[in-house]
């Protein structure tokens, strides 16, 4: 069976307070499962180590070849590991009824159990299996809220690489956050994008003005995880202008922001903070 996932933009990282928002974009990943006598990954033609994907099998406790063909960059803000956990975990569960909140569950603590997140990130993980905007609670792994919404979205892939996180550093400055924590709640995606980019470049490292100059334009944008990409959100239009000042920066994509789940998934009430 073949299973999907998006890719995953970032309005606040939950890095700082365990709060997240994101979205989910038409970037993909797809993962076919083929049981078998070893474990094997092959991602886009070329053979992998099998750490992470070995967490995952033993859950089911099977062995599987694996196959993924993705179009996320890795280590790249973007989500790609938890796209990579929910393409995988969509697959295996297809005998049975996709329960949003089972597969997202499973999806953070596959990520934590692997040392590949370090709040589980369910924010990622949500963006990239339901679509549009989320809200969540991630060391409750429970969402805040989801808004299907039509929107346009740049990804720029700068030509300079992730930066180092110190995550004490970044929890003991986590207070700084606290307006756009308000903010997230009154849905303020731009002002939140904002004091989010502020800080996490101040913390990372990254050049604000790439952020600064679409600010300028009044159009929505920030860094993405822990970076190094850079997304904006906006109309056709806007977007349009985003890719002509960041492209002396790397590479800019234009996709939809995604406006469905990448699979046919029960959503419930479990999902969703009480």
């Amino acid at each position: 069976m073949l299973g999907k996932a998006y890719a995953a933009g970032t309005i606040l990282n939950a890095l700082a307070t365990g709060t997240g928002s994101a979205f989910g974009i038409e970037l993909t990943t797809k993962a076919k499962v083929k049981l078998d006598d070893e474990n094997v990954l092959i991602v886009n033609g070329e053979e992998r180590e099998t750490e992470i994907l070995e967490k995952i099998l033993s859950h089911f406790g099977i062995k599987a070849q694996v196959t993924v063909r993705t179009e996320i960059p890795e280590r790249s803000g973007l989500g790609s590991s938890s796209a990579f956990i929910n393409a995988i975990l969509c697959s295996l569960m297809k005998n049975k009824e996709l329960l949003a909140h089972e597969i997202l569950k499973l999806n953070a603590e596959i990520s934590l159990k692997a040392g590949i997140s370090y709040t589980g990130a369910f924010d990622d993980a949500s963006a990239s299996l339901l679509g549009g905007f989320v809200i969540s609670e991630n060391y409750q792994m429970k969402l805040r809220s989801w808004i299907l919404s039509r929107k346009k979205t740049a990804v720029l892939i700068p030509e300079f690489k992730r930066k180092k996180v110190d995550w004490d550093k970044i929890k003991a400055e986590s207070y700084r956050l606290s307006n756009a924590l308000e903010d997230i709640k009154k849905l303020k995606f731009f002002e939140v994008m904002v004091e989010n980019t502020k800080f996490y470049c101040e913390m990372l490292g990254y050049p604000i003005e790439i952020a600064e100059r679409l600010w300028r334009e009044g159009i929505c944008c920030g860094l993405s995880g822990n970076g190094p990409v850079f997304v904006a959100i906006g109309s056709k239009e806007e977007v349009l202008t985003a890719k002509e000042i960041w492209q002396e920066y790397g590479r800019v994509l234009l996709r939809k922001v995604a406006e469905k789940p990448a699979e046919d998934v029960v959503i419930s009430s479990e999902l969703f903070m009480s």
